[in-house]
């Protein structure tokens, strides 16, 4: 899969592809999204920072023959076509400069292992001396 867009979209109804501009007007507020370029088998960890509370997430993706495609909120696939036509609704919603967004560092994960380890040799060291006592 490539292209992948996922939108936080405040709405209370079902967002279909045709609604989803009605959504994010041209000089209007600017969608939170979460994008990737190219998105590895297996999938893609991420997060969607901003979103508004009680939103609802729609995405737009490429499959592996280039032909593009909307995923709106209640499940419902819908054809965009090509990538012209995909980024002419990027145009319509106000994302016409997409950048990709950040994956999670894995460093992150390694240094509360770390620090799980320490606080785990440090408890035992703790009970040590108190079995002494």
């Amino acid at each position: 899969m490539s292209d992948l867009l996922v939108l936080a979209v405040a709405a209370n109804g079902r967002i279909t592809l045709n609604s989803l501009p009605s959504y994010f007007p041209v000089g209007g507020v600017k969608p939170r999204y979460f994008y990737r370029k190219k998105v590895a088998i297996g999938g893609t960890e991420g997060s969607l920072t901003g979103a508004y509370a009680g939103s609802d997430m729609v995405c737009l993706f490429a499959d592996a023959s280039g032909v593009y495609w909307f995923k709106g909120n209640r499940g419902q696939i819908e054809k965009i076509g090509s990538q012209a036509h995909f980024k002419k609704l990027l145009r319509q919603i106000s994302l016409n400069k997409l950048e990709e967004s950040p994956l999670p560092v894995k460093k992150m994960k390694t240094e509360k292992k770390k620090m799980s380890k320490k606080t785990t040799k440090k408890t035992e060291k703790q009970s040590s001396k108190k079995k002494a006592e």
